[in-house]
């Protein structure tokens, strides 16, 4: 099992990057509103709070598995 982290969307340099690649502004500024995420080998998953990121992220610490 691959251990999940959590990423934020500027912090990972994604506002850049989308931005660069001519992506709306909805997308590059902040995810269409989700920016924080947590990030595992195959999947992401992004949320709109950093509260609500640390609540799935806590309650999965065991394992991780996108709902």
């Amino acid at each position: 099992m691959t251990k999940a982290i959590k990423v934020n969307w500027q912090d990972e340099e994604l506002d850049t990057y989308y931005k660069k690649m001519g992506y709306p502004k909805s997308v590059w500024k902040d995810n269409e509103g989700l920016p924080f995420g947590i990030q595992s080998e195959y999947e992401n998953e992004w949320f709109k709070t950093e509260q609500e990121r640390d609540q799935i992220f806590k309650e999965n610490e065991n394992g991780w598995w996108i709902k």
